[in-house]
């Protein structure tokens, strides 16, 4: 079942039969966001989250259900910028990295699996790297089926572009914990270099606290030391924040520009609620 949980329009006007607006999605197995990026413009119009779980529900249901859900979807778009939301992703060094190899990394450090595509990005950060990762062909198919000129990207690679963005240096640990539906990317930076990046599943707050301590107990970091960026689906009264803000002491919210969504509409939630998404767009 698909269920629309969040919808905000601001700026969004209906055009037809097509636009200059650039429509964005985040895609992992439990949620759909949908973002439309006004052209010329540092602003996003809409916003749409959808979730699910793909693991009861076929790729071409769920979108059919979106489709009949949304309104960001009533428009055409001819520049479709696809992040995928998927664990089954692995950062490599670009001297390191060819084609050939791509699948034997991903078997390696995730396993064989079937009916799957490769692909990857090259990240636009220094050293260069580069992100490998699979699709599986199903998602691929309903979104090249649905979708108009889609260029498609990992999360991983949006994340750590702004992570190591020009200007931003990192001499203690830094850790950036980005919380979706039922899903939470874990990030891991110490003396300006890229140490761990991983997704995983969670149902309670313990589950992240567990994936948290356990990060810092294998790479032997101080919880005084360390800094905690928080981001996405967390709220201040909370039993996931209260054990967090017991255990680390310097924490933070990723902050989000005012222009890109109309603070209007941002009203019953907090700054950074939307920023895994809205990050998508700077």
């Amino acid at each position: 079942m698909v269920e629309k949980k969040i919808s905000i329009y601001g700026a969004l006007e209906a055009q037809s039969p097509f636009n200059s607006d650039q429509l964005l999605l985040d895609i992992s197995n439990t949620h759909m966001a949908l973002l439309v990026k006004m052209a010329g413009k540092d602003q996003v119009a809409a916003l749409e989250i959808f979730t699910f779980n793909s693991r009861d529900t076929e790729w071409y249901d769920i979108f059919y259900q979106i489709r009949t859900q949304s309104v960001i979807l009533d428009r055409s778009f001819n520049d479709t910028r696809v992040f995928y939301n998927l664990k089954d992703a692995i950062i490599v060094p670009a001297e390191k990295f060819n084609v050939n190899s791509a699948e034997v990394y991903l078997n390696t450090i995730h396993g064989e699996s079937i009916n799957q595509l490769v692909k990857y990005d090259h990240l636009s950060i220094q050293p260069e790297m580069v992100n490998v990762y699979r699709v599986k062909k199903a998602l691929n198919d309903m979104v090249n089926a649905n979708l108009m000129m889609v260029t498609p990207h990992h999360v991983f690679s949006k994340i750590l572009e702004n992570i190591f963005s020009e200007g931003k240096s990192y001499y203690s640990a830094f850790i950036k914990l980005q919380i979706y539906h039922h899903q939470f990317v874990l990030v891991l930076v110490n003396n300006n270099t890229l140490q761990f990046i991983q997704s995983y599943d969670y149902q309670t707050a313990e589950d992240v606290l567990y994936y948290l301590l356990n990060l810092i107990e294998q790479f032997n970091l101080s919880v005084e030391y360390t800094e905690v960026e928080l981001s996405g689906f967390i709220q201040t009264r909370s039993n996931l924040f209260d054990y967090i803000q017991k255990v680390f002491p310097k924490i933070s919210f990723d902050k989000i520009s005012d222009a890109l969504l109309l603070k209007e509409n941002l009203e019953e939630y907090p700054p950074h609620y939307f920023s895994p998404f809205l990050n998508l767009a700077v």
